[in-house]
């Protein structure tokens, strides 16, 4: 886990042999400060066991409750917003209770996947226009005359219509997907858009973990002749690598809500402290 904090406050964390995390704060000071500031990115359990221990520590060391003020870019289990079938376990409501044992001034999110996430944490949620808004180049791009903005699905159509009413952008074209019932799988997507020749084609959305999708919606946009086609993620997860997209994807702009390996291909916004 990236763990940013306020102040002079330094963290060492480790695992026991037998799965035990461990943390040790430094440089504490003296009287309990009355808000710590935290970024933290939570890729793993062992990420948010550590967030958890770091409270702790912070409380048993000063002897009272630590309030901090709390960033997580990416909210871990926002895409598991409900129970799907049968048997399954509501996660992004156990991630909110674990949450809640946290003595929070205040939470804020990065482009929350979904407004479950942010009606259950109660979190304060950056959206993608302020966060494009740090890239010259990517805002310069949205606001070309020629630029038109893709939205991969119905589910995105309100976050997609804000991009294009602050960038006053085209009107954005919609793209429709199927999916297998049994699997969640996405067996078809179309481009509902005519010749996009001349065009830059701006795909986004708020994450994206193997890419399929946009891989679809790529190589139809190759056919409309689009001249140049370029993916928004906010989180890029990017599981199976960025190969992926060669010969479909000219350029790829993401924040460093996930730690990104060098390519040429991708531009990663930094941020820095949204909140």
């Amino acid at each position: 886990m990236t763990l940013i904090i306020n102040n002079a406050i330094t963290i060492k964390t480790q695992s026991f042999s037998g799965g035990e995390r461990h943390i040790q704060l430094n440089n504490l000071p003296t009287y309990a400060p009355n808000d710590i500031k935290i970024q933290a990115r939570i890729n793993s359990s062992d990420d948010l066991m550590d967030l958890l221990l770091l409270q702790n520590a912070l409380d048993n060391h000063y002897g009272e409750k630590v309030f901090i003020t709390l960033e997580i870019p990416y909210l871990p289990y926002a895409r598991q917003d409900r129970v799907c079938a049968e048997g399954q376990a509501f996660s992004l409501q156990l991630m909110t209770q674990l949450l809640k044992l946290l003595n929070l001034n205040k939470l804020t999110v990065w482009d929350c996947h979904s407004l479950v996430g942010l009606e259950l944490t109660e979190a304060d949620n950056i959206e993608a226009t302020q966060i494009i808004k740090y890239s010259s180049k990517l805002s310069n791009i949205l606001r070309d005359k020629n630029s038109i903005l893709i939205c991969p699905d119905k589910g995105a159509v309100k976050r997609c219509q804000k991009i294009v009413d602050d960038f006053k952008m085209n009107p954005m074209i919609l793209c429709e997907k199927l999916r297998n019932p049994a699997t969640g799988k996405i067996t078809q997507t179309k481009v509902n858009a005519g010749d996009l020749s001349g065009k830059t084609a701006v795909i986004t959305d708020d994450i994206c973990d193997g890419g399929y999708t946009f891989i679809k919606i790529a190589e139809q946009l190759k056919k409309l002749n689009a001249q140049h086609i370029i993916l928004y993620v906010t989180h890029g997860i990017f599981s199976k690598g960025l190969t992926v997209f060669d010969n479909l994807i000219d350029e790829i702009y993401t924040t460093n809500s996930f730690t990104q390996q060098q390519n040429n291909k991708i531009t990663v916004i930094n941020t820095g402290e949204l909140s």
